[in-house]
């Protein structure tokens, strides 16, 4: 089972104030930033909007 670069996004955790990344298909957190800023090449989630 390949992933691919759809499964993973990534978004900005509240309490820390660091970018996390999320698999999609298991809803999982996958990795965590140490530095300050996004990842790049890394899409980043957004709310839907109704």
């Amino acid at each position: 089972m390949s992933k691919t670069k759809k499964d993973i996004v990534q978004t900005k955790n509240p309490r820390t104030g660091k970018y996390v990344k999320i698999d999609r298909s298991r809803g999982r957190i996958v990795d965590s930033k140490k530095s300050d800023g996004p990842y790049k090449g890394v899409p980043v989630l957004r709310k839907r909007s109704s």
